[in-house]
């Protein structure tokens, strides 16, 4: 966020407008979303984070598709 120029954050918050839930929020909260977050493009089959790890990000996806696994704990009752 720090190497982020004006036009940058406008490209992110234009995104950001797009994502129902977000898009009733006023510019000005879009656009400070769109100063202290980050923008990717990610390949299929990145792992963005693994059950029972600490969050320290949230995630928005802007497009595409998103495929969450969960595998519970093996148990002795199966």
């Amino acid at each position: 966020p720090c190497d982020r120029n004006l036009r940058d954050c406008e490209l992110i918050s234009c995104r950001l407008r797009r994502v129902e839930p977000l898009c009733r929020l006023p510019g000005s909260a879009l656009q400070q979303l769109a100063m202290c977050g980050f923008y990717e493009d990610l390949e299929k089959g990145v792992t963005l984070f693994r059950a029972g790890e600490q969050g320290r990000y949230w995630y928005a996806v802007l497009g595409g598709q998103l495929e969450v696994r969960y595998h519970a704990a093996d148990t002795k009752d199966g």
